[in-house]
This record gives C-alpha cells, sequence and structure tokens, in this order.
C-alpha cells in the first residue's frame, strides 16, 4: 500500500513539473516572439510581368505610366510630358515585386510624420490581378538619421518599416531620373532618317529609301558609303545627356538656343512605334576657356540639357565624312583599261589594260602578265590602285569653275560595257586641281599630294623594273584610244600574214 502512494506521489510531480515545462515554454516563445517582433519580413510579392500601370506622385507632381506591350517598354499616360525612362520605371517595378522590410519601427503608428510622411512619395502599381482598383500600393517617407535606409509604409497598414536604401532611392526617383537622357532611344538600324544644319555649312540631309539603303538627299549628287552612315546613326543612338537643365524656358538666349548653332531632325521607329526628334545646340555653358560642356533642348518637351562637346560633335558632319574617299569608285573586273596623263604636272603618260579575271595585265602594250614575273604582276597592281584609288582632299561645294578650262592632268576608264569615265583636273590653284567628272564639276578638290602619295612612286617603281628587265617601253600616242591602238596593231599584223602568204603563194606558182 505504501509502495501504491509512492507510485501515485511520483505521478503527481511528474504532471506538474510537466505543467511547469508547458508553462515555461510557452512564455519563453512568447519572450522570443516578442524579441522578433520587429524583423524584416516580406511586404509586398507579385509578378512583375503582370504590371500594367505606375504612377509615382512626389513633390514635383504626379506621373503614370503604362506597360506597351507591343513595343515592350513604359510610356507616358499622365503627368507634365517627358521623355520617359523606360528602365526607370522597370526598375521601380523591379524592386517593388519583392520588397522586403529590414525591420518593423512602428505599429499602428499615429505619429507618422516623424518618419517622413506628411507628404511621402506614393507609388501604386496596378497589374492584371489586381485590376484597377486594387494596386499595391507604397509610401516612402525620409531617410533614417545614419542614411542607411529609408522610412516606408504599405496601403492597408499604419505600420512603419525601413527598407534598404537602394530601393527607397529607385521609389524616390525625381523628376529628371524619370526623364530618358538618350537623345535617340533605339537602334541604329531602326534610324531612318538625318537631316544636319549647322551654322555657316550646307545641310546634310540622309534617309533611307524603299529597300532601307541609306540615300543622300542634300547636296546632291553623291553616293553614301553605307559603312560611314551606318557608323553615324550608330554614334547618335549611343549619345546621352549630362544633365537637365530647364523646362519651358521663355528666354532662349541665355543659352544660346535663339540662334541655335547646330539643328538635328532624326526620325526612326522604336519596335513598331515611330518616333522623331528635333534637336537644337547652342552655346557653351559658360565663358571658361576649358569649358566643355554647351547647351541643348528636345524641341518636342522645350528640355533645356546640358551635353558634352564630344558628344555633340556628330553636329559637325559634311558630306565629304559620309562618302567613300575616292575621285571616282570602280570595280577592277568591269575595268577593260585605264589612261593617265599628267600633262607638264609631272611626266607621266601610262596606259594600262586590265583582264583581271585572267590575270593578264598591259603597260604601255607591253605585256606584263606574259613575262611571267610576280614581282612585275605586283607593281602593275600597285599602279594601278595608286589611280584607281586616287582620293579627294575636300568637298566645296560653292566653288564654280570654268568648265571650258584647260585640263591639267586626265584620267580616262574604259569599260567592258564599252562605256567609258573621264576625269579632268584643271587648275584651282597652286598644287590643288578641280576635278570634273564628264565635264561636270564634281564639288571635289584635289591636291598634288594626293598623286604623288603612292600612285607617281608606283609609276616610277614600276619603269625602273621593266628597264631592269631590260624592256623597253612602248610610248602612248596622244591622238589614240588605247583599245583603238590595240586592235590597230592586230589588223597591221594580220595584213603583213595575209601579205606574206599572198606573197609565198605568188613564188610557188
Amino acid at each position: 500500500m505504501k509502495q501504491l502512494r509512492w507510485i501515485w506521489a511520483l505521478g503527481i510531480a511528474a504532471v506538474v513539473l510537466i505543467g511547469i515545462f508547458i508553462i515555461v515554454d510557452i512564455n519563453s516563445d512568447k519572450r522570443d516572439k516578442a524579441k522578433h517582433i520587429g524583423d524584416g519580413k516580406q511586404l509586398l510579392q507579385f509578378d512583375e510581368s503582370k504590371a500594367t500601370r505606375v504612377t509615382l506622385k512626389n513633390e514635383e507632381g504626379t506621373f503614370s505610366f503604362e506597360w506597351d506591350d507591343v513595343n515592350r517598354r513604359w510610356v507616358q499616360n499622365g503627368g507634365d510630358e517627358i521623355h520617359v525612362n523606360s528602365y526607370a520605371i522597370g526598375a521601380i517595378v523591379s524592386y517593388a515585386c519583392h520588397l522586403e522590410s529590414l525591420k518593423t519601427v512602428a505599429f499602428d503608428s499615429s505619429s507618422k510624420d516623424v518618419y517622413g510622411f506628411t507628404d511621402p512619395v506614393e507609388i501604386q502599381i496596378f497589374t492584371t490581378e489586381t485590376g484597377d482598383k486594387n494596386p499595391y500600393q507604397i509610401f516612402v517617407g525620409d531617410n533614417t538619421p545614419t542614411y542607411d535606409a529609408y522610412y516606408a509604409m504599405i496601403g492597408g497598414s499604419d505600420d512603419i518599416y525601413t527598407i534598404d536604401y537602394n530601393s527607397g532611392s529607385v521609389f524616390c526617383a525625381s523628376k529628371n531620373a524619370l526623364k530618358n537622357a538618350y537623345l535617340f532611344d533605339t537602334t541604329a538600324a531602326q534610324v531612318q532618317y538625318i537631316r544636319i544644319e549647322k551654322a555657316g555649312a550646307h545641310p546634310v540631309e540622309i534617309q533611307r529609301d524603299s529597300e532601307r539603303a541609306w540615300q543622300i538627299v542634300q547636296p546632291k549628287g553623291f553616293s553614301p558609303a553605307k559603312a560611314y552612315v551606318d557608323d553615324l546613326a550608330d554614334e547618335i543612338v549611343h549619345l546621352t545627356v549630362d544633365s537637365f537643365i530647364a523646362e519651358n524656358p521663355t528666354d532662349l538666349a541665355q543659352y544660346g538656343l535663339d540662334k541655335p548653332q547646330a539643328k538635328v531632325w532624326l526620325k526612326g521607329t522604336d519596335g513598331d512605334a515611330p518616333i522623331e526628334e528635333e534637336l537644337w545646340f547652342g552655346k557653351p555653358v559658360s565663358d571658361s576657356e576649358n569649358e566643355t560642356n554647351l547647351y541643348g533642348m528636345f524641341t518636342s518637351t522645350n528640355q533645356v540639357f546640358s551635353i558634352s562637346r564630344s558628344q555633340a560633335a556628330f553636329t559637325n558632319t559634311t558630306v565629304a565624312d559620309l562618302v567613300m574617299p575616292f575621285c571616282v569608285e570602280t570595280d577592277i573586273d568591269d575595268v577593260d583599261s585605264v589612261t593617265i596623263d599628267m600633262g607638264k604636272v609631272y611626266d607621266m603618260k601610262a596606259t594600262l589594260t586590265v583582264d583581271n579575271a585572267n590575270t593578264k595585265y598591259q603597260f604601255n602594250g607591253t605585256d606584263i602578265s606574259g613575262l611571267y614575273d610576280e614581282n612585275l604582276n605586283k607593281l602593275f597592281m600597285n599602279l594601278y590602285r595608286g589611280i584607281s584609288n586616287l582620293s579627294f582632299t575636300e568637298i566645296n561645294l560653292d566653288d564654280k569653275p570654268d568648265p571650258n578650262a584647260e585640263p591639267l592632268i586626265t584620267i580616262e576608264y574604259s569599260f567592258k560595257d564599252h562605256t567609258k569615265k573621264k576625269l579632268t583636273f584643271t587648275e584651282k590653284s597652286a598644287n590643288t586641281y578641280w576635278l570634273f567628272t564628264d565635264g561636270t564639276y564634281s564639288s571635289m578638290t584635289v591636291r598634288l599630294n594626293e598623286f604623288t602619295k603612292s600612285l607617281t612612286p608606283s609609276y616610277e617603281t614600276l619603269i625602273q623594273a621593266l628597264k631592269d628587265k631590260g624592256i623597253e617601253l612602248k610610248p602612248v600616242q596622244d591622238d589614240e584610244e588605247p583599245a583603238e591602238t590595240e586592235k590597230a596593231a592586230e589588223e597591221a599584223a594580220a595584213e603583213t600574214e595575209a601579205a606574206a602568204e599572198t606573197e609565198a603563194s605568188s613564188e610557188t606558182e
């Protein structure tokens, strides 16, 4: 019986101890939870691809943006008109869709002004899931005293949290941060039209045709080099402003924009959406000799900006920057012969006959390829390239040279399709010549050193190499075309051979 009482006593003691343990554990959990009640937690969680509209209200106004699903970018649909930085709006959505707090600093706070919520930044994000009436809301107050976080609140709650500094900075984007800093935000392939007007210079205007090939509209008479125009378009789409200065200025003169030093018109597409811009460029930002920036303006939004001189240097583009640097563009496979006569300028008169497909070359009637000397073939081609790659020095659109003036230098191409092209060079000044193409002024001038850089040295080298082989060169006849000279020689040879056969026949008889 006594043993049974001990068992009962032990049982009761065990129950008591278990009860005490449970009570202690519960109290411990409560203390633990109380200790971590202010820890960071998930504030918002949603699929950013479902976002359809964003509104941002700050001290500079209220701005509204919607997602353009066709062109895959954010566009403005409310507030003062700006060039939208789609990436800035995308960043707001991206940071909001998985927003976490660092800690909770106040529960059901009634003293929000202490944390900067008297006039907070307010963000609303609408999604396909929440519809148009229940957006996700974020309110951002002041920085924390240590400037390592921002105070924030979430719509539907009076709790105040801290969020990381990066998120807060993105949400507190200024009006300027919402603006697109690119001069023309698209890709080079989507640029369709460029016009540049520079004070004191002829305008340059280029556009793509129906085949998307670049054409020079102004000045007329030039064919663009695709690579050069593509480079210009690529440069333009990568240019950015340094800073935004003023909106809707009433005094353009203070920026030098009442009489812009340059104007630029751009057209293209961004995805399927057509875009265009007119840019003005004014005076330097300061009078300092070392000033590196000047003023510019987006005329569509009357936004004045500052841009570095180096970035605005594209406004100095002339037609000479957009064409191949050669006096004439030819393909060696199309050329039958080329004759150059430098008259009294230089003792050089030569005819080069070319059959590039069969590697047959003649120089002043001498069969170079028939000599089976690779060095001579190379020297011949060097001379041909010196002639065909002759470069112009400048383009002078305002010059009006006399078309009847006696040429000092002549180059004539004969092509396999029986057409010809004649280049004549008349004197502009000492060692500078106007270039006429088939009797029409080409707007190009050529200095003598363009000839002497490689053309005349190539000629002298070939002449010397032929002399070293003991080859006597035939002079080019003044009054005969190269093809006609060769034809006459063939006819004369045929007549001689026929006469010899006739004479032999007579002797036999």
